[in-house]
């Protein structure tokens, strides 16, 4: 029998802040479930500047969230790499891991890896051609047009643009990640949230990290990719049906 959470742990994904989780915290509350949205090292509203980021401040970050546990971590978009990492080193306080349009990453690879294998070698989709890399190498941004087309195409033009312009740059430190899974990860009970309209982690790329993954359960949603701001109430729905 799973155990219950005690609260759930958001992690935003690229580019983003807690702010993409404000639709669906209210949500969650009605049904109960107690949520905090996190705001990752190098995001724009963490201390630590992007620049200065490391690994091992994601890590910090994370464990200090989970405190004593139990709680279920969930993960939007390239959150989902440090959810997988989470569940490795903090396996005894996280009960459940749930990824939304997530990278749920086969051990050891990228979601270059991934990008290659559905498109082919050398080949990219999704926003990956349009992104901005610093001068010294150390962040990268998306441009406004390119995130609304590839994030937020599904939502109204007003608020597809509020949220580009609230993008932020992407400290190198957390992007194109190698997953490294063990016996924690495998036997952590897990819920993927597969988005039919996204553009951005495409529906063959979520499908082929799920192939082959324990202890998973796929749901779909009918939404781009961030369907926690598009559809907030059913996203919420889902979760707690799916939580003990």
């Amino acid at each position: 029998m799973q155990q219950r959470p005690d609260r759930l742990i958001l992690i935003h994904g690229a580019w983003a802040g807690g702010w993409v989780w404000d639709k669906l915290v209210p949500e969650l509350a009605v049904r109960g479930r107690k949520a905090v949205a996190l705001e990752l090292p190098g995001n724009g509203h963490h201390p630590i500047a992007p620049e200065n980021v490391a690994a091992e401040d994601y890590l910090k970050c994370l464990d200090d969230a989970i405190g004593d546990g139990p709680v279920a971590l969930v993960g939007h978009s390239g959150g989902g790499m440090l959810m997988t990492a989470g569940a490795e080193y903090f396996g005894d306080r996280v009960s459940q891991g749930i990824w939304i349009a997530g990278m749920l990453l086969p051990d050891g690879k990228s979601f270059d890896d991934i990008q290659e294998t559905v498109a082919g070698p050398g080949k990219r989709f999704g926003v990956t051609p349009y992104i901005v890399p610093s001068v010294d190498g150390r962040t990268s941004t998306v441009p406004p047009d390119a995130a609304i087309r590839f994030f937020f195409q599904d939502l109204p033009q007003g608020d597809a643009e509020t949220a580009a312009a609230r993008l932020t740059p992407q400290p190198a430190a957390g992007y194109r990640m190698t997953s490294q899974t063990g016996l924690a990860f495998t036997a952590l009970p897990k819920l993927y949230v597969l988005a039919r309209q996204d553009r951005s982690v495409i529906p063959e790329a979520q499908w082929l990290m799920c192939v082959g993954v324990k202890n998973l359960t796929v749901k779909e949603v009918d939404s781009g990719h961030v369907p926690q701001i598009s559809q907030p109430s059913s996203l919420a729905e889902m979760i707690d049906g799916w939580l003990p």
